[in-house]
């Protein structure tokens, strides 16, 4: 059964899909919310095919479109983590509204931008029993210094500087062209496009752009500061070794963290990218599935 539906966040409609299993058992199934990548629409990299797969193995999964992107209401090129997280856990608390779903056994999926989101929510929100995020970020700082050069940086810097002098005046921020944010080198751009062409009904694929607010905002947050919290409940990641994109020395550093129960799948020499491109995204999707079953299924 899938469902096109909303529910509210700060007084926002957020579009989103529901996928439910056609049989629902006593006490309902096992919730998952699945977080995109910066695209943040629902139906870009698969989505609905791995939201219509769980489904088929006995979960209700709820994709969504970001603020501001798609169905959803909210101002356009604004991506603020700690707003961005309230999204997520009210996808949380919109689940546990649903019949066909246990409210005590929710889980989170994230890719890209909300892999690193995910591990934020999952320390601050206890109604996550389960977790799994896939080619993310740790350290907004980090991340955002680590894929420029060092005179990118700097003029990073003063861009964001001069767009807060301008918001309070014209309180608008500057929209950065597609990839602004997401700079990479060559090498990593090309895999993009080639892997991005071979995903079904990515054809017509536009990336969203941000602002300048939203750079300077995922500079500030830092979700690797937060990951002693996700224990006792598991967390998954599964890190490109080659990601330009997402530097996967953050995430191993953010696994060393964490405290037990984790688990990590350190993939040799693949890009960012690589993680959408088949036959790996099956193989990621069976493991993450593996993972849910051990510490969400009852049997």
């Amino acid at each position: 059964m899938e469902q096109s539906t909303s529910f509210q966040s700060d007084g926002l409609k957020i579009g989103c899909t529901l996928f439910q299993p056609k049989h629902v058992p006593t006490g309902g199934c096992p919730g998952i919310v699945m977080c995109q990548g910066m695209a943040g629409v629902k139906e870009y990299f698969r989505f609905p095919q791995l939201g219509r797969r769980l489904a088929q193995l006995g979960y209700v999964a709820l994709t969504w479109d970001y603020r501001g992107v798609g169905e959803s209401e909210g101002e356009p090129g604004r991506l603020f983590p700690h707003e961005h997280s309230e999204d997520i856990r009210n996808a949380l608390t919109f689940m546990q509204t649903l019949s066909s779903v246990d409210p005590d056994r929710l889980g989170l999926i994230g890719w890209s931008f909300g892999a690193g989101m995910i591990p934020y929510v999952a320390a601050v929100d206890s109604r996550v029993k389960c977790s799994v995020a896939i080619a993310g970020w740790a350290d907004g700082h980090r991340w955002m210094r680590n894929i420029r050069r060092q005179w990118e940086w700097l003029e990073l810097l003063d861009r964001i500087n001069e767009d807060r002098q301008n918001r309070v005046i014209t309180g608008k921020s500057e929209l950065l062209k597609e990839g602004e944010i997401l700079v990479g080198d060559p090498g990593a751009q090309l895999a993009r496009e080639r892997i991005l062409s071979r995903i079904p009904y990515m054809s017509d694929y536009n990336g969203t752009r941000w602002s300048l607010a939203t750079a300077e905002k995922l500079i500030e947050f830092h979700p690797i500061d937060f990951v002693h919290l996700i224990s006792p409940r598991p967390i998954m990641y599964v890190v490109a070794e080659k990601d330009a994109t997402c530097p996967a020395d953050h995430v191993l550093e953010m696994y060393e963290r964490t405290k037990e129960p984790k688990k990590i799948w350190v993939i040799p020499d693949i890009p960012h990218y690589a993680v959408y491109d088949e036959p790996l995204s099956s193989q990621i999707f069976e493991a993450t599935v593996q993972y849910l079953n051990l510490n969400l299924r009852q049997f």
